[in-house]
């Protein structure tokens, strides 16, 4: 969550709770957010959720995550200092190893991830058909003509559409549909979405061997523009860390996004390559978040 305006609900099922897939889709379409988390309670270590995004369910979101982490931390019976600081959240993509530091108040998760490069990239004409400002706009000079289309796991696609160049047509955009992309065999169905992004300054190597990247971005999709779009991010950074796989196994990536929205909120991901560089190793989200409201629903 971000600025005291909420970018996600997460609803928490009692232990015997029972909440039909319609049931849970419904709710999520009356809550109208970029996700809504359900949080089955258990007695242990492992939570288990399930992610839902207005028009379908996800295998997988980022930043949904983090602030289920948090909540989760937050809620511990124990005291502040013997709260426990890790845990595990359990996806349908796979486990998600996730730990709080208090001191910064950042939680991290260690994510799942499949990272696949499609064959055949986005063409501009499938980004504009989606996106009004730019089918309209009279100039897409400096704008490729292909994006990179890659997914995190099976079922969560994003095209990458680079406007470092063209930072006018990145303040102009406006929320649009899902583009239809063509998935490689195997990957498809998938939820997909527009993540345009600008690279604030050149990367950089810091003392040891990390690569810092900061960027913007805005992620745009079943006509809602997101605030923080965790998988997004993390696919955008696995794609721009094995492109530059040559300068370092390291690649930190700062992300900011939202605040076109007024909802400002700031991401980082980590990626670790393997050896040659060619592999994503594992990859890792940080953020914070804030608790906006809280409530009781009555399900039919």
């Amino acid at each position: 969550m971000a600025q005291q305006q909420a970018s996600y609900a997460i609803v928490k099922v009692d232990n015997g709770g029972k909440l039909s897939h319609d049931q849970k889709q419904k709710i999520a379409r009356e809550f109208n957010y970029s996700e809504t988390v359900f949080l089955y309670s258990t007695d242990g270590k492992d939570h288990r959720v399930e992610l839902f995004t207005p028009v379908n369910e996800m295998q997988f979101a980022g930043h949904p995550i983090i602030g289920t982490g948090h909540l989760l931390f937050r809620e511990s019976t124990a005291s502040v200092t013997e709260r426990p600081t890790s845990l595990t959240i359990m996806t349908k993509a796979g486990p998600v190893p996730v730990t709080y530091d208090r001191e910064s108040q950042i939680v991290h998760a260690s994510v799942p991830h499949n990272i696949h490069i499609h064959q055949q990239e986005a063409a501009l004409d499938q980004i504009c058909a989606v996106q009004a400002s730019m089918e309209s706009a009279s100039d897409l000079s400096e704008v490729k003509t292909t994006h990179p289309a890659v997914s995190m796991v099976k079922g969560v696609t994003y095209a990458l559409v680079d406007l470092t160049k063209r930072r006018d047509i990145f303040s102009n955009l406006v929320p649009g549909a899902s583009p239809q992309l063509n998935l490689d065999e195997g990957w498809a169905p998938s939820f997909t979405g527009v993540m345009y992004y600008r690279l604030l300054h050149p990367c950089t190597q810091s003392g040891g061997d990390v690569v810092i990247w900061e960027l913007r971005v805005r992620m745009i999709a079943i006509n809602l523009e997101d605030p923080a779009c965790g998988s997004g991010a993390c696919s955008l950074s696995a794609y721009l860390a094995l492109s530059y796989g040559q300068l370092s196994q390291n690649h930190r990536f700062i992300i900011q996004q939202g605040s076109e929205m007024g909802r400002s909120s700031r991401i980082i991901v980590d990626v670790g390559l393997d050896e040659d560089g060619r592999r994503v190793r594992d990859i890792k989200l940080a953020g914070q978040a804030a608790f906006v409201a809280e409530g009781k629903m009555y399900v039919d």
